[in-house]
């Protein structure tokens, strides 16, 4: 069974009141995500919380009632690269009743000249495993 740590995270706009959006970025990226996501992007970044996202191949949901954990989708895509002539991977993890549509925004971050070798995309689904708050720990 293949996991990864994940950070679930709320985004919004910076100073909007509006209802913030949940993301789920890999840990070992979180950092540098948030950083460009305040900076560049204008977003406030709340509630961060880490956790695992297990892979289904082996139901890992079945060792879990509904209310701990939340069904989030790995999606990779192999991109090439003309000026490496080679493929990098990109991978990022969706609530998988978003998955599609922000699968899309994801990709549009990869398109471009047509003469390029295809993007090659492969989706997994999973769990993020909720985990209870650590008293003392925001």
């Amino acid at each position: 069974m293949s996991s990864q740590k994940i950070v679930r995270c709320q985004l919004r706009r910076d100073g909007s009141d509006g209802p913030a959006q949940v993301r789920y970025v890999p840990l070992e990226i979180f950092g540098l995500w948030e950083h460009l996501m305040r900076s560049k992007h204008g977003f406030e970044v709340l509630e961060p919380h880490a956790s695992l996202w297990l892979d289904m191949e082996d139901s890992p949901e079945a060792a879990y009632s509904e209310n701990h954990y939340d069904r989030v989708t790995q999606v990779t895509a192999f991109v090439y690269s003309q000026r490496d002539d080679m493929f990098t991977r990109a991978r990022r993890y969706f609530h998988s009743d978003e998955a599609d549509s922000l699968k899309r925004i994801f990709l549009s971050h990869y398109g471009g000249d047509e003469s390029r070798i295809q993007t090659q995309v492969h989706e997994r689904t999973g769990i993020w495993i909720v985990r209870e708050a650590i008293a003392g720990r925001a």
